[in-house]
């Protein structure tokens, strides 16, 4: 999902027109606040078995800035201060009240476009033994739903009672910080779940140039597509409104860009960028990329953005991302809802 949202920023390159231009506006040694609720409604098909559950995620998280750069770059950390996790039944899976300043962090990189780049993640495994809060380089995170099957060792923050919610003996919301090593067993039941909403983050992202009320975009990129309205810009909030397709039967290395700006009086249109075509590839490489075209995840969906350009902050995102994922006989369906807003 994150390159999307990248390229979605890139296209804005092309709409420049007398209006506003959007740029955060970090400072350093300063802390912001957030708010966050998630429902992911994950459904798993195996073996003619089908498996269907619900989370609900809600969090509470700083966004601390500790160094910005002449050039408007920004390195700081994310630290959790509350966070509850509900399953369909409505019982707590795991959950964490009135944290201590950075004892649950995931360290970030971010410029002032708004473009994260997350050092470390933290994500909740479930297993019907324990659920378990873990923190790993944000490529070891599968970040997928019932994908992982087996035992592995894990940097660990808190292991939670499945049946309860509460920590297990040996952990406590005051001695966390420091992550430990433990074994996680997971199976075709298991679930990981972002803590921090990872992938919504990448949406706080804002256009390069010059934005006026009704610009519009479509930019195609493979098989995904990004079209984007600007919707209002009523001081001190500009509205962008995004909607994401898939289409697998595009070729995977093209892409197209086309776009108007407001008032009608500018407009691009890029057929074909990219590499070489797929059609250019040999048999073997073919057949190759038909496969990670039937993997690759089919997404669509509609985020809608609030940006405070006098401030330079972001303001809200609500809207909701579908995601199915086919592999290896394991069909994995998510239906992801969000609002976040800074507080």
């Amino acid at each position: 999902m994150k390159k999307l949202f990248y390229l979605l920023t890139a296209t804005f390159t092309f709409l420049q027109v007398s209006a506003t231009e959007l740029n955060y506006k970090w400072k350093a040694n300063t802390a912001y606040n957030f708010n966050a609720t998630v429902v992911d409604n994950i459904s798993t098909s195996t073996m003619g078995m089908n498996i269907n559950e619900k989370y609900t995620t809600t969090i509470d998280f700083t966004l601390f800035i500790q160094s910005v750069q002449p050039n408007g770059n920004a390195t700081g950390r994310m630290y959790v201060t509350n966070f509850n996790v509900k399953n369909s039944t409505g019982v707590s899976v795991a959950s964490l009240l009135n944290l201590p300043k950075d004892a649950v962090k995931s360290e970030i990189q971010v410029d002032k476009k708004g473009n994260f780049t997350f050092l470390k993640k933290v994500y909740l495994v479930t297993t019907p033994t324990s659920n378990v809060l873990v923190y790993a380089n944000a490529d070891e995170n599968s970040a997928s739903a019932g994908m992982q099957v087996g035992e592995e060792k894990v940097d660990a923050y808190a292991e939670f009672d499945p049946k309860t919610g509460k920590l297990k003996a040996g952990y406590s919301v005051t001695t966390i910080k420091t992550p430990k090593k433990v074994s996680v067993n997971e199976n075709e039941e298991s679930d990981e779940i972002d803590i921090f909403p990872y992938d919504f983050l990448s949406c706080m992202a804002v256009p390069e140039g010059n934005l006026n009320v009704n610009d519009h975009f479509e930019v195609k990129a493979g098989m995904y597509t990004v079209d984007g309205t600007v919707k209002s810009a009523t001081s001190p909030l500009m509205v962008i409104e995004e909607n994401i397709s898939t289409d697998k039967n595009a070729d995977m290395f093209q892409g197209a860009a086309n776009g108007q700006s407001g008032d009608g009086t500018q407009q691009f249109n890029m057929e074909g960028f990219g590499g070489e075509s797929q059609m250019e590839l040999t048999q073997e490489d073919q057949e190759a990329m038909a496969m990670t075209k039937a993997a690759s995840p089919n997404m669509d969906g509609k985020l809608t953005t609030s940006f405070d350009y006098v401030n330079g902050m972001f303001s809200s995102i609500k809207g909701n991302i579908n995601t199915a994922i086919d592999m290896m006989g394991v069909t994995t369906k998510v239906n992801s809802v969000i609002e976040m807003k800074k507080k």
